[in-house]
């Protein structure tokens, strides 16, 4: 994530006017908004070898794989300057019917069940920090995926009945069940041509 493109405190409102009137997307976090920086070639092809791998397993079922373009809408847990909304673009979500839209933004999704999010220098922190701590508000989210583009690693966080999360590591050879969906992702199929597993 870039540098804030704001520095007084940007309205609800005021963002989605606009993020419609501008090409660039941005993120709005605490009142800021911040221009989401292009990805890097294996950032790019891990994104939709993971929107493919979605597709083929998700194809009729009431859940469907949103890209990066696909706005996703939630509350802060905390109320912050901008009001209780926080609004981001991952990098892969799944969604599940019935949709549910943003009552600010009919084209804001509130409820994803999957979001993956392909880390990076300059964004591993906040996708593990803060970024992760806001999604877990979000109550249809049962599975955060963090994907790294350094080797054949992906971190599944799965929510749990009491409200906490579990951490599972899938490396080479290995396969992510994702209960949630009825689906199961071999971490080989996603890495293939990508990222070749260190010896």
């Amino acid at each position: 994530m870039a540098g804030p493109a704001s520095r007084e405190p940007v309205s609800v409102a005021a963002y989605l006017a606009e993020e419609r009137a501008r090409a660039e997307k941005h993120v709005l976090w605490d009142g800021e908004t911040f221009a989401m920086a292009g990805g890097t070639p294996t950032h790019n092809l891990l994104v939709a070898a993971i929107l493919r791998e979605l597709g083929v397993r998700l194809r009729g079922r009431p859940c469907q794989p949103y890209g990066s373009d696909q706005r996703i809408g939630m509350a802060a847990l905390l109320r912050s300057r901008s009001g209780a909304r926080r609004y981001v673009y991952p990098d892969a979500s799944v969604i599940c019917k019935p949709t549910e839209l943003d009552p600010e933004d009919p084209d804001t999704i509130v409820n994803p069940t999957l979001v993956v999010e392909v880390l990076s220098e300059s964004t591993e922190a906040f996708d593990r920090g803060e970024k992760f701590v806001a999604y877990r508000g979000v109550r249809s989210l049962s599975d955060y995926l963090l994907v790294s583009q350094a080797s054949v690693r992906i971190e599944h966080y799965v929510r749990q009945d009491d409200a906490g999360w579990v951490l599972r590591t899938y490396g080479p050879g290995q396969t992510i069940v994702v209960r949630s969906l009825g689906i199961e992702l071999p971490v080989d199929d996603i890495y293939e041509g990508v990222l070749e597993p260190q010896s």
